[in-house]
């Protein structure tokens, strides 16, 4: 029957008709935009985080295998096994094995100096395998027999203080074995990773390698702007499709590293029925929804069609919140079943993003060990806090758990993780309201307090230190915890965050080397300065400018007054920073190696300048100083023979001196060395005895010629019975051991009597002659005709 479009009737019926077609049809476009358009906001928000989280497991993956290369390389045993690798390869082997179990690689090896390799716990083909490991890449890659390897290596020195490494240890582990179906649940993505057009590894289960690969193959070459850095969030990739199989995947794709300009692609993929909304579904329910309100729109009113697109509009707002990174309440509709859907699946799709992002949240920014904040989350508190206005004084604590390391190689690892766990509990229940509490990483936790003044800074750090009187208990092991607490102060020491944590780092190095349980900070401790570091580096060129001089300080015989020797004591003058005190550079030298040329330069130039004063018809002795890292330095004495025999010196005419303190340090190897100097028939002496702690039976062993008395005990000694007592106690000890005996620091004629009365043989000091240059020893000893002439008053009892 035909449509009488005359009919006011039918008019109106079909006017409100198209008006609720195209009122309806634009609300669902709308949403279903908006809809789609933040499905791929999200998914491509979830492709960043999971790409930074790939990166930080493969990253976390490598740092576990580092630290135990670290701990490996520090193991004397291993030391010794790799030292002796020609000798005894199969015990090395062995204990590669062991490591490689405990560190669950897939091989270890070790290579020496020359990067050439020494035994490997696999048959791999380890030709360039360190060489793929290169130090300034924080995950190195190699590809081997169709398995591609996340590779570590570590240095070892047998000796901690030298510059270059004596060895190297190296192991990996397969990147199929680290990509497995679990990561999905971390990534909510499948990984996989493809090498030269294969795929390696995958987390997918149900799909074939060589389904992967094929395809996989051509989709690099089609899309070459990838991201060089898996942790990159400013590449703006859309989601791509592709066929694998019989599966419609989604997927993103990145660089994960490079062998050789080779490019290592990771793909991550998501069924197509699971990366968006099943719109199909949704057009097909609202297609319904508007037949039946179409077939009931002559029975309806048109307030009745506003009421419909109403929810509709709302629903369209809230997506579009959704997309702006809002999360609004949802009100569900009940009055229409299909919208009442939509507006569940939104609210489960917003439930659903917000609980990613806590999750991601809490593994960027916490502890999985001990659920506190990391050092990532405290470093960012704390520039929150130093950003505010009118912020008051805090103190940053930086804690260190003593001795950790004893417990882990006592207990375990898995034990020590519980200490840390019921370290953190009682750190985390007994801070105040406003303390934020964080743990680093290892051993070390580190707390911001906000204190009244910035001098009650040490006393909330002694509290903290006080909460480690009782003892843990942990499997039924009771445990005596103390814990060791650098200080540094907001705005006394710092006002930035990075010098805070610096500062409160350098306290308690410094708590550490006193033995002290809490150490504030203080600019004297900081000997990490640009200045200090510059020095490090320049002092063998100073050696090599003539910017180094020797200064002679003359030592006499007390009972004849005879000068019979000079200790050399070595002087800088810098160009730049002037005059620099011995204290200030020695150090630096023995911590970087330079102390070797150094002492070889002094002990040359003083035999040079002892050959000039026997020209002059001064035949004195010449005492060099020198240090821990030459006593093990094997090369020192045929160095020294070499130098007696070119400037032909006597050895009885040189005379080394070493301190009590660096021969305690390695006694074993301290008096082997020594032993080989004294063969030689060189004078060796104690240096400032009685500051260290030598026992008397290390003392009877050490192949010494004489001690030389520390000047804290002769400087008072006229007025001082107690130094009087020590230093007589010290000559009769080495008069009984037959050792004789220098007394330094003598600074008036009354201290170089009661040296007399006490049989002291030798004496040094201002009172005789301050250190003096070479021009200036001459003329003194020709003016004195070699006799330090002094009426000393003769005690006949």
């Amino acid at each position: 029957m035909p449509i009488n479009f005359r009919s006011l009737q039918n008019r109106n019926f079909l006017v409100f008709l198209l008006s609720l077609i195209i009122s309806v049809s634009a609300v669902l476009a709308v949403t279903l935009q908006q809809t789609y358009y933040h499905s791929n906001q999200q998914l491509e928000g979830q492709f960043s985080a999971s790409r930074a989280v790939l990166f930080y497991k493969l990253e976390k993956d490598a740092l576990a295998l580092r630290r135990g290369l670290n701990t490996a390389s520090k193991d004397f045993a291993i030391k010794q096994l790799i030292a002796g690798a020609t000798q005894d390869p199969e015990s090395l082997q062995l204990a590669l094995n062991n490591y490689q179990s405990r560190l669950n690689s897939d091989f270890m090896a070790v290579f020496n100096k020359q990067k050439q390799l020494l035994t490997g716990t696999d048959n791999f083909n380890f030709d360039h395998f360190i060489n793929s490991a290169a130090a300034d890449q924080q995950l190195n890659f190699k590809f081997q027999d169709n398995e591609l390897y996340l590779i570590v290596y570590h240095d070892v020195k047998f000796n901690e203080n030298v510059p270059t490494p004596d060895a190297f240890l190296l192991t990996g582990v397969k990147l199929s074995r680290l990509v497995s179906s679990s990561l999905k649940t971390i990534t909510n993505f499948d990984v996989s990773i493809q090498y030269k057009q294969a795929v390696v590894a995958t987390s997918l289960i149900d799909i074939e390698l060589n389904t992967l690969s094929t395809g996989f193959k051509d989709l690099v070459q089609t899309n070459t702007n990838l991201s060089h850095d898996l942790r990159s969030s400013q590449s703006k990739s859309e989601p791509k499709t592709m066929l694998v199989g019989q599966q419609e995947l989604v997927y993103y794709q990145a660089e994960l590293g490079r062998i050789d300009n080779n490019i290592i692609t990771v793909f991550f993929t998501l069924p197509e029925t699971m990366a968006h909304i099943n719109y199909q579904n949704l057009i097909l329910q609202l297609s319904v929804t508007i037949t039946l309100v179409m077939l009931l729109v002559s029975f309806l009113t048109f307030s009745f069609s506003r009421s419909i697109a109403k929810p509709l509009r709302a629903l369209a707002q809230v997506a579009n919140e959704i997309r702006q990174g809002k999360y609004p309440t949802i009100d569900h509709d009940t009055r229409l079943s299909e919208v009442e859907s939509l507006s569940f699946a939104l609210s489960g799709m917003q439930d659903a993003i917000q609980k990613r992002e806590q999750e991601n949240h809490q593994l960027a920014f916490y502890s999985q060990l001990t659920q506190l904040p990391n050092r990532t989350y405290f470093l960012k508190y704390l520039r929150e806090q130093l950003a505010q206005v009118n912020v008051g004084p805090f103190a940053v604590l930086w804690m260190d758990v003593d001795r950790f390391k004893d417990i882990n190689d006592t207990l375990g690892h898995e034990f020590g993780d519980k200490v840390l766990t019921q370290i953190s509990q009682r750190l985390d229940q007994n801070k105040a309201a406003n303390v934020f509490l964080a743990y680093l990483d290892g051993d070390e936790f580190a707390a911001l307090i906000p204190v009244t003044t910035p001098t009650d800074s040490a006393l909330v750090a002694e509290q903290f230190a006080h909460l480690f009187n009782l003892p843990f208990t942990v499997d039924d092991i009771s445990l005596d915890v103390s814990i060791s607490i650098g200080v540094s102060t907001f705005p006394t020491h710092a006002q930035f965050a990075e010098q805070l944590m610096q500062y409160a780092d350098i306290a308690l190095y410094e708590a550490k080397t006193q033995h002290h349980s809490v150490e504030e900070y203080k600019a004297s401790d900081n000997k990490y300065s640009v200045v200090r570091l510059s020095l490090m580096t320049e002092l063998r060129n100073a050696i090599e400018n003539q910017q180094l001089n020797l200064f002679y300080q003359p030592k006499i015989d007390i009972k004849t007054g005879r000068i019979s020797s000079v200790e050399c004591l070595v002087r800088w003058q810098h160009p730049e920073h002037g005059f620099i005190f011995p204290d200030d550079f020695i150090p630096l030298a023995e911590q970087t190696g330079n102390i070797r040329y150094l002492t070889k330069w002094a002990i040359e130039t003083a035999l040079i300048q002892q050959q000039r004063l026997l020209n002059l018809g001064f035949n004195l002795k010449m005492a060099v100083n020198i240090s821990t890292v030459d006593l093990i330095d094997l090369n020192l004495p045929p160095y020294v023979a070499q130098l007696l025999a070119k400037y032909d010196i006597k050895p009885q005419m040189l005379t080394l001196e070493v301190t009590e303190s660096s021969i305690m340090s390695d006694p074993e190897n301290a008096i082997t060395a020594l032993s080989m100097l004294k063969n030689m028939g060189i004078n060796l002496s104690i240096d400032d005895f009685g500051t260290g702690y030598s026992s008397m039976e290390q003392l009877k062993r050490t192949p010494v010629n004489e001690l030389k008395i520390d000047k804290s005990f002769v400087l008072e000694l006229a007025n001082s019975p107690d130094d009087i007592i020590i230093v007589k106690s010290i000559t009769n000890l080495a008069h009984n051991l037959g050792l004789s005996i220098v007394a330094e620091g003598v600074e008036n004629i009354l201290s170089l009597q009661k040296l007399a009365e006490l049989e002291v043989e030798t004496a040094q000091g201002y009172f005789i002659s301050k250190p003096l240059p070479a021009t200036d020893l001459e003329q003194w000893l020709t003016a004195n005709k070699g006799i330090f002439e002094v009426e000393l008053e003769h005690n006949d009892e």
